[in-house]
This record gives C-alpha cells, structure tokens and sequence, in this order.
C-alpha cells in the first residue's frame, strides 16, 4: 500500500488530494459537490483521482475526510426536526441563554436561531439537586406522553437534556431507555452520554445540535462509508473540530464533533506548511462556497478551547454583532 487519500467536502467543490508515500508526491482532484448526495461527489473524486494518477483502491492505506455538511445545515437551518426533552421548568433554558451579550448596549441584537420550536421543547417532571441527589422522582407518565407527541409531530431526532444529569445520569438513561424501545430507529441524545459537564445551556445546546445534525450526518457518513469499501477502499475517518480523526461510528454518536471539521483541517495544514517553511506566527484563511474562516497560529501552535459558538455574526473592528449556536467539544 503507498497512497493516502484526503478529501474535502465544500459547498461548492469536492476536493481529493493523493499522496504517494513512496515517492512523496501529491496530487490534488477537484470536482462540483453534490448536493443532493454527498457522497457522490467524493466517489466522482475518487474516480477521477484513479484515472488521472494510477491510484488502485487496494493499494490506498488511509482515507480521511474533512466536511462542512454539519456546519451547513446549521448555519442554512436546514437540519432534522428535533424534540427537547428536558426537567419541568428548563424548556426555555436555549432561548435565554446566559446572561452575556456580544454586544452590551445593542438592545436590538438578535439573537441565533434556537433549533428546537418551543412547542417541540417538552418538560418531563423530574428533579436532582446540586448534589445529585432526587428531590422529584422521574414521572414516565410525562415520558409517555413526549413518545406520543413525537409521534404525532413526525419528529426526527431526540435530545434529552435533565438538570444535574452530569452528577447521576440514571433519569436521563432511564427515559433513553423508553424512547428507544418506543421508538426504534429514531436517533435519541443523551446529554450524559453527549456532554456530561456542569453548564446547563452549553450542555443543552450541545445536545440538541447532535439531535438537530445527526440523522444529516449519519446518512451520509453510512452512505458514504458503503460506498466506498464496496470500491476497495478502506473505511473512511472523519476530521473532527479538535483536528483529530473519528471513525463513522463515533461520529453518529457524537455529531457535535464534526461541526467544525472543515476549518480545522485547513487550521492543521497551515500548522504544518508553517513548520516546513519556519514561519512559525500564520493566519489561517478558508474560504468556502457557503462560509469563510480564519485562524491564527501562534510560535506554531494553534490555540484551542472547549466551547465555540457556530454562526456568530461579525462586526467592524472585530467582535461579533449577535451570538451564535453554542456547542463544546470533548
């Protein structure tokens, strides 16, 4: 085996690079992206990659792939219609955010767009307090009721958000129990399982943007996984926010991690231009055919954090107008 395979999916354009590692060359394909089918666009690469520079499926080591498909549907709301299921008192926690503003005297701001309709947010009676402890024993009856709503509604996607879920998760995978069984098929969010950290709005948002992008990403991510090993080619790794790789199967049950996958496999290659070339101070530039992104390296390292905010509108002279659609990596 002597070729490694990098594609990128943009709004605009498909892009495959191929690297011989024997001779240490790289080639690079570009085709139109497929809109309606993703992964159409990435077997058209891959094909025209074989023809125009001898690659056989078989002799290909690794397959990677970076993909703005997460970003997209956030940013054009185009997601899956999602439900909330959440402590009695806690559906509006998305809407009211914290208390911080991104711009403090603008009280005509607006705010991100909040992904699930308030009539989709469905309390469920429970409560732990600060310690973990149950101070409302988990009402099934309220459970039951949600799996009929989500029903009736056509609803596509699940996330479970309690109060204190971090410290006991029992309610949270108790209730995860049921929709599964009543709803099989059904794509279900825990945030025990998806974030267990104190914060409730970042640990809600978070959710819900697994439950809002899941089912978009998984189609594709199996779609695309399927089609490609029937070529010959090795299963694919997905790029993730934090510039590490996943495997499809991570990244549906954890979609948030490809959110920024994208802008931080542009941030890793300058990182490694720059090394090559000792210019260790960069800014890194992407500009895409739905969005643009940049990223300083600094002494050669990229700085990162565990919470961003996706959609933030920018103001002149730096800062953001309104805030985005909060969600943290792990």
């Amino acid at each position: 085996m002597s070729w490694r395979i990098g594609v990128d999916i943009g709004g605009t354009f498909t892009d495959v690079v191929v690297a011989d590692e024997a001779r240490g060359t790289l080639e690079v394909v570009k085709v139109p992206t497929t809109p309606r089918d993703f992964a159409q666009g990435v077997l058209d690469a891959l094909a025209t990659a074989a023809r125009a520079h001898g690659v056989r499926p078989a002799d290909v080591s690794l397959l990677a792939h970076a993909t703005t498909v997460v970003t997209n549907a956030l940013l054009e709301g185009k997601g899956a219609r999602t439900a909330l299921l959440t402590t009695q008192g806690m559906r509006d926690v998305l809407e009211l955010r914290r208390s911080a503003r991104a711009s403090l005297y603008d009280l005509f701001q607006d705010g991100p767009r909040v992904l699930v309709p308030r009539h989709a947010r469905l309390e469920v009676r429970e409560r732990l307090d600060a310690q973990g402890r149950v101070v409302t024993p988990l009402a099934m009856e309220d459970v039951d009721a949600a799996v009929d709503f989500i029903r009736r509604h056509e609803i596509q996607a699940v996330a479970v958000c309690f109060l204190y879920s971090f410290l006991d998760d029992t309610h949270e995978r108790r209730v995860g129990e049921r929709l599964r069984a009543a709803l099989p098929g059904l794509p279900v969010y825990l945030s025990s399982e998806v974030l267990p950290e104190i914060r409730e709005f970042e640990r809600t948002s978070t959710t819900a943007v697994c439950a809002y992008v899941g089912p978009i990403l998984a189609s594709y991510l199996e779609r695309l996984a399927a089609a490609v090993t029937s070529q010959g080619y090795p299963a694919p790794y997905v790029m993730g926010s934090s510039g590490g790789v996943f495997t499809v199967a991570e990244g549906v049950r954890m979609p948030a991690m490809a959110v920024e996958s994208g802008p931080a496999a542009g941030v890793i290659a300058t990182q490694l231009i720059g090394r090559r070339l000792g210019l260790p101070n960069l800014l890194s530039f992407d500009m895409g055919g739905t969005t643009a992104k940049a990223s300083l390296i600094e002494n050669g390292q990229v700085n990162t954090t565990s919470e961003y905010e996706v959609g933030a509108a920018p103001m002149r002279g730096g800062g953001c107008t309104a805030p985005g659609i909060p969600s943290a990596c792990r």
